[in-house]
């Protein structure tokens, strides 16, 4: 076989985005019958099975997986050039996925003007842990992504460096409780070991009142006034308290945010990290 099929390959690539042939076949505009038929066709003429169907449902081979892979890259190519030759702008969907606490602080801002720039385009969002979320960009199942760098492992493009803040809720002092009471998001939040360690170092006792993985949870935690949280300032209320050493508390060291990109972005992936870029732009100074 010396060409790849990519109506096909977009058939493949539905499958496993949805799960399931029935699904596919909805999204593709096609029967289940249809589908089945074509992704068939396209094991037989590779002389490979690319999905291994079970009682659990179905899944990619090995082959299947970097031909999924390929498969991408080829689609993203396709739409690229048949936008620049048609000079339209870009169409299709562009999936997203960043920490809770910065959808409101960094994408709320540039989503309406990205929307009203390119309306043909569908924006999904993931807000999920940075940990969790930069291996799904990695294998093309998120194209745009603004995490927080692991510190020991800097990956990404660095693109802003935000300040860790203590906060508290206005009229209550829970920072004078012993050990002190925080409000945070799971482990696996790559801002949690600063805090711990911060804490650790100054020689304070603490402990996690409270655990949530979204922003909203933190925010009923806080305005309860049983504990403090630390943030990055830019998902700060501007009605909470700031706390510092004049509170009996430690400083925080600064994250890094980092921008990353699919192998395969397509150009709406592309012009939309344009914009987050230029959204956080500010002079940045790498560590030597």
């Amino acid at each position: 076989m010396r060409h790849l099929d990519t109506e096909s390959l977009g058939m493949l690539i539905a499958i496993v985005d949805t799960g399931g042939f029935t699904a596919a076949a909805e999204r593709v505009g096609r029967t289940q019958s249809a589908v089945s038929a074509r992704i068939a066709q396209l094991e037989d003429n590779l002389g490979v099975r690319l999905l291994e169907r079970s009682r659990r449902g179905i899944s990619l081979t090995e082959t299947g997986e970097r031909l999924v892979a390929h498969a991408r890259r080829l689609l993203a190519y396709e739409s690229e050039a048949l936008a620049d030759l048609k000079g339209g702008t870009p169409e299709g969907s562009v999936r997203v996925g960043m920490p809770d606490d910065y959808v409101d602080a960094y994408f709320t801002p540039t989503i309406a003007r990205f929307a009203a720039a390119y309306p043909r385009v569908e924006i999904s969002i993931r807000a999920d842990l940075s940990k969790h979320i930069e291996p799904e960009v990695d294998r093309g199942h998120i194209d745009v992504a603004l995490l927080t760098r692991d510190s020991t492992r800097p990956t990404g493009e660095l693109i802003k460096r935000e300040k860790l803040l203590w906060l508290a809720a206005r009229g209550y002092r829970p920072e004078r409780n012993s050990p002190l009471p925080l409000a945070l998001f799971p482990t696996g939040c790559r801002a949690r070991p600063h805090i711990s360690s911060s804490l650790d170092k100054a020689g304070l006792s603490w402990r996690v009142a409270c655990t949530s993985s979204s922003q909203g949870g933190i925010h009923a935690a806080i305005e309860t006034g049983l504990c403090i949280t630390a943030l990055p300032e830019c998902a700060a209320p501007p009605d909470w308290r700031r706390l510092g050493p004049a509170d009996g508390l430690p400083p925080l060291p600064d994250i890094e945010v980092a921008l990353f990109l699919a192998p395969a972005a397509s150009a709406a992936a592309r012009r939309l990290a344009d914009m987050l870029r230029t959204a956080l732009a500010m002079p940045v100074v790498e560590a030597a």
